[in-house]
């Protein structure tokens, strides 16, 4: 295996620069599920022959003639040692430019399809969404941040997890597993090591919901602070988990809408307990890599020495990979997904 294609090309021109001599370092590819553009990092050796990088070149990556990467220079830097530091990032990128749209009732599908047309860039629907969304207003958001909550709200309704990947310069709206693969990473097979950590720091196991209702006076004049405590009136809901005794209270406090029922703050208290009432499962791998090992991809996990501590084997979804491509070799860091 090797660099089989690395070009760069600067838009409206016809010269297309073959670096792969140039390579000064190894190529770093980053791909993450949580909506961030694929990066690519790399150093080239200045050279005499009239080229040097500008923010905005196409960049193209193959390994082994498969497509990685397709995308644009939006950084480099150059030092005393006469070498380009660079950073490029695919199409994701232009997710993150801002803009304000009212969404019609709607699919994840259709509002994907519409915010890649505002991002201008190229598109496809590999994993349809039937789930219709409720109106929305989104002010002065970027794409990913209205697509982020759209998708929140699919996965809550059908349990389906949709993401973003960057095919080659084409943005795909996919449905996780994308792909599951067979061949397990683990003890003899792939893996080279692993790190693995479970934290409660960010875990609620109490969750209060809170109304704040103050009277008419209190609203449109200006008083002490001792008469704006007489005038206003705290309505909660509280929600306690089961791991209390185990791990101690540990509570947090959000605020409900006004004119929220006691209903309301009953079922947002209990969907907050849901999100952060679990205990935090890390899990990195690293490992001699594949072009299957990208965010969306499962694969089966079976290492012996975490199976002692009872994470025994179960496909687990990656959800973050970086893949150093150094000579003849590509290693990864993989963090997946544990399921407990």
């Amino acid at each position: 295996m090797a660099v089989t294609l690395f070009t760069i090309q600067t838009p409206g021109t016809k010269t297309v620069w073959d670096v792969r001599d140039i390579l000064e370092s190894e190529i770093k590819w980053t791909t993450d599920i949580d909506f961030s553009a694929g990066q690519l990092t790399f150093k080239l050796v200045e050279v005499d022959e009239g080229f040097t990088p500008k923010n905005g070149d196409i960049v193209k990556f193959r390994w082994d003639h498969k497509p990685v990467f397709k995308g644009r220079v939006f950084k480099f830097d150059y030092d005393e040692s006469e070498v380009f530091t660079i950073t490029a990032y695919d199409n994701l990128r232009y997710f993150k430019n801002q803009d304000s749209l009212i969404w019609p009732v709607s699919t994840i599908t259709q509002r994907f399809t519409k915010a890649a047309k505002l991002a201008g860039v190229p598109h496809k629907v590999v994993d349809k969404s039937t789930h219709k969304l409720t109106a929305e207003v989104c002010d002065s958001k970027s794409y990913f941040d209205m697509l982020k909550e759209s998708f929140k709200s699919t996965r809550r309704a059908t349990g389906h997890r949709y993401f973003l990947f960057c095919n080659y310069g084409t943005v795909e709206l996919r449905r996780s597993p994308h792909k599951k693969v067979k061949r397990y990473i683990g003890d003899k097979s792939y893996m080279t090591g692993f790190s693995y950590s479970r934290s409660i720091e960010d875990v609620a196991n109490v969750v209060r919901v809170v109304r704040t209702d103050k009277s008419k006076k209190q609203q449109t004049s200006a008083t002490s602070k001792a008469a704006e405590a007489k005038s206003t009136k705290l309505t909660t809901v509280t929600k306690q988990g089961s791991t209390v005794e185990r791990w101690g209270r540990l509570q947090t406090v959000e605020k409900a809408k006004d004119k929220a029922n006691a209903a309301q703050m009953k079922a947002k208290a209990a969907s907050i307990l849901k999100s952060k009432g679990k205990q935090a499962h890390t899990l990195k791998l690293d490992v001699l890599g594949t072009l299957d090992m990208i965010p969306g991809n499962e694969y089966p996990v079976k290492v012996k020495s975490l199976k002692d501590i009872g994470v025994g084997t179960k496909y687990m979804l990656i959800t973050k990979a970086t893949h150093t491509f150094s000579g003849t070799t590509d290693t990864a860091e993989l963090e997946m997904k544990v399921r407990w």
